[in-house]
């Protein structure tokens, strides 16, 4: 179970991968990737975001409101979403198309940002887990100067600047509104986040790479929901885990499981991993924001945990702003570049 916000490489860098054992590339054609329009791809990469701005919210609302045990969650969600992907999508999962070495790979990235996700979930507020899964665009890119020696993508230093000015003012002031209180469990609860958000970089960059070859959406899918289903469950029964709170879950709480199993889970990363195989990382990029503010409607709705404090207001509009101008910066970049190479830029 993960939730997967995206970011790539700028074009040197896939320049560089290129040459990589990974595998070469070739250039989406301009326009309709993929065959279908951008403005749809576009619309279908919002709506990947709408769903996973429900993650942290659902993750926390069944873990702390009807007491579900965190490996459980993650066992049941994925279980019916195995399922369902067997039942309905049974020929595009081709597992053929993935080696046992990237498989593994996938497996361990997938479980260890799903038990920190999930239990940063449970330990501090969901907009604070989706905030630092926006840094992601400046994991990739630190990750792309350390491992593939390429220069930092421009405004890099100074959009990560401003984003950490904008993240401590939305902790700083969601401590406020609580009082002024920030317990221990909270600032674990950070930093697992924090980590996670490294790790959903590592993701990103898998995703765009298997997508690349030819690794279709629901193999990926599926590779990542039965292997969360089968660690996380035996993970669950070795810990001894309480399941009991799932027989007296109420109907408001068995609503947020199918909410969370086929509306986060299934639909937001088969719609997520297509659109970032059609319109590139850079293009989905672009519109991660609206990740952040899905997360703050649903937790006001569902949480009570809103925007309280001018501090958070200033800081999440500090944020979403930084990573929206960064990733468009970025994508400009990028199609200049292939513009100068002869290759026809992705998107608008």
């Amino acid at each position: 179970m993960t939730d997967i916000s995206i970011n790539e490489i700028n074009v040197q860098e896939v320049a560089q991968l290129n040459k990589s054992p990974l595998g070469a590339r070739t250039a989406l054609p301009a326009g309709k990737p993929g065959g279908t329009s951008i403005t749809t791809w576009m619309f279908l990469g919002l709506l990947s975001h709408s769903a996973w701005g429900g993650y942290p919210v659902l993750a926390r609302y069944l873990q702390n409101t009807h007491h579900i045990g965190t490996m459980s969650l993650a066992t049941m969600t994925n279980s019916l979403a195995t399922l369902i992907m067997l039942a309905l999508m049974a020929p595009r999962i081709k597992l053929g198309t993935v080696n046992l070495k990237e498989m593994a790979l996938l497996i361990v990235i997938v479980v260890a940002r799903g038990v920190t996700n999930l239990y940063a979930s449970r330990f501090t507020y969901a907009t604070n887990v989706q905030l630092l899964s926006l840094m992601a665009p400046f994991v990739v890119a630190y990750l792309s100067k350390t491992f593939f020696k390429e220069p930092l993508p421009t405004r890099t230093g100074m959009a990560l600047v401003l984003s950490l000015i904008g993240s401590v003012a939305m902790i700083s002031g969601a401590v406020g509104a609580a009082g002024g209180k920030a317990t221990l469990l909270n600032w674990v609860g950070i930093g697992l986040a924090s980590v996670s958000g490294i790790l959903l970089a590592f993701y990103m960059i898998f995703i765009k790479d298997a997508g690349r070859r030819g690794v279709s959406a629901e193999t990926l899918a599926f590779i990542q929901f039965a292997s969360l289903a089968v660690c996380m469950g035996s993970g669950s029964l070795l810990v001894g885990e309480d399941w009991r709170p799932w027989l007296s879950l109420p109907f408001a709480g068995i609503a947020a499981y199918f909410a969370f199993a086929l509306g986060v889970l299934l639909l937001g990363t088969i719609v997520q991993n297509n659109a970032l195989k059609h319109l590139g990382a850079p293009t989905y990029s672009t519109i991660q924001a609206w990740r952040l503010l899905s997360t703050i409607a649903y937790s006001w709705l569902l949480l009570g945990e809103g925007i309280s404090t001018l501090t958070q207001a200033a800081g999440t509009l500090l944020v979403m702003a930084t990573v929206t101008w960064y990733m468009i910066l970025q994508k400009r970049e990028r199609d200049r570049a292939k513009s100068d190479a002869g290759m026809a830029p992705i998107g608008p």
